[in-house]
C-alpha cells in the first residue's frame, strides 16, 4: 500500500541527495582553469593536478588533449542534468537539452501493473514523498508522487514520468539512453513496444544488464545501439562477442594491461566513462584513453570543459 508524507526531504546530513549548482563547489585551481599550466609546444607539459605522467606520449600537449576531447561524441547527462534538477524528471530532461547534452540517461523500471516508469532505485523513498517498492505499486499511485520537492520547493509539480511521456519529449531533441533496471523477455518486450510505439530507435542506447539481455533487446529493435558497464574483466570476450556497441571497462584495468583498449576496439565496441561532475580532474585522466561517450552529472560543465580544451589547440 502507497504511503505518502507532507514533506519527505533528506536530512542534509545523509549524502543521497546530490549537489544543486548554486551550491556546488566550483574549484578554481590549477585543473580547473583547462591546462593553465600547460607549457612549453612540443611534448606539453601539465602542472597543478596532473603531471606528464598521468597522459600517454600521444596525449601529452594541447592539441593532442584537443583531439581527445573532439573525439567524445556523446555527452549524456545522467538521469537528466541531476546536479541542478530533481533526477529522472522532465524538468532534468528540459535541463540537459538546454545544457546541451546529446543524449539524457535514464533508468527504467515498471510498476505493479506493468507500466514503464522513470525511477533509479527499487523504492520510491527517496526521490519522491511516498513509500514502497516500484514493483509493488500501481500506475496510478506512482503518477501522483511529488518526485521533486526533495530537491527544492520550487520543484514540486514534478510526478514521476512514464517512459512513454519521456520519449515523447526527446523525439526530434535528444538521444536517449535507457539504464535497464530489470530483466526478463516480459520487460523486453515492453521496452520495445514503447521505444517503436514513441521513440527513436536509431538515436537510441540501452544499457543492458547481461548477454543475454543485449540478445533479447537486439533481436527486438535491431537499430539501437546496446552498452554495458562492465563489472567483471573476464565477461569482457562474452560481451564483445555479442557486438556491444558501448563498454565501460574499469580505468584499472587499462592501466595495468595497455593491451586491453586496443582488444576493445578490435571488438568493435566504443569507450564510454562516468566523468561525474565533469571538471577537468575528472575529464583529463578519462581522454588518455579517448573515450567516444562520457556520462556526467553536470552536462553543462562537460559542455564546458570539452570545448575549452578543443580552443586550446587553435590558440584560442
Amino acid at each position: 500500500m502507497l504511503k505518502t508524507t507532507q514533506s519527505h526531504r533528506i536530512p542534509s546530513s545523509t549524502v543521497m541527495r546530490p549537489a544543486r549548482r548554486d551550491s556546488y563547489p566550483r574549484r578554481i585551481v590549477g585543473c580547473v582553469l583547462l591546462f593553465a599550466g600547460i607549457v612549453g609546444t612540443a611534448g606539453g607539459r601539465i602542472d597543478a593536478c596532473l603531471s606528464a605522467a598521468d597522459l600517454p606520449s600521444d596525449v601529452g600537449n594541447s592539441v593532442e588533449l584537443a583531439a581527445a576531447a573532439q573525439g567524445v561524441q556523446r555527452i549524456a547527462a545522467h538521469r537528466g542534468a541531476m546536479l541542478d534538477r530533481p533526477e529522472n524528471t522532465i524538468a532534468a530532461i528540459e535541463r540537459a537539452i538546454e545544457a546541451g547534452a546529446t543524449a539524457v540517461e535514464i533508468d527504467i523500471r515498471t510498476s505493479r501493473d506493468g507500466k514503464l516508469l522513470l525511477m533509479h532505485d527499487s523504492k520510491v523513498n527517496r526521490t519522491t514523498n511516498g513509500t514502497g517498492r516500484v514493483n509493488d505499486l500501481s500506475w496510478a499511485e506512482l503518477e501522483k508522487l511529488d518526485a521533486g520537492s526533495w530537491f527544492g520547493a520550487e520543484y514540486a509539480a514534478e510526478q514521476v514520468p512514464s517512459l512513454d511521456q519521456i520519449l515523447q519529449v526527446c523525439r526530434g531533441r535528444i538521444e536517449v539512453q535507457l539504464d535497464l533496471k530489470e530483466e526478463g523477455a516480459a520487460y523486453a518486450d515492453r521496452i520495445a513496444a514503447s521505444v517503436k510505439a514513441h521513440g527513436e530507435p536509431t538515436r537510441m542506447v540501452v544499457a543492458v544488464r547481461s548477454v543475454e539481455q543485449a540478445k533479447q533487446i537486439k533481436q527486438r529493435l535491431p537499430e539501437v545501439s546496446t552498452l554495458i558497464f562492465l563489472r567483471k574483466k573476464g565477461q569482457l570476450d562474452s560481451f564483445l562477442a555479442a557486438k556491444v556497441d558501448f563498454l565501460r571497462p574499469q580505468i584499472a584495468w587499462l592501466e595495468n594491461d595497455p593491451a586491453l583498449l586496443k582488444k576493445i576496439r578490435d571488438g568493435g565496441a566504443k569507450i564510454h566513462f562516468d566523468a561525474t561532475t565533469a571538471t577537468s580532474e575528472k575529464v583529463l585522466p578519462l581522454l588518455k584513453y579517448r573515450p567516444e561517450s562520457l556520462l556526467c552529472d553536470d552536462p553543462a560543465q562537460l559542455v564546458k570543459t570539452l570545448a575549452q580544451l578543443k580552443k586550446k589547440a587553435k590558440g584560442i
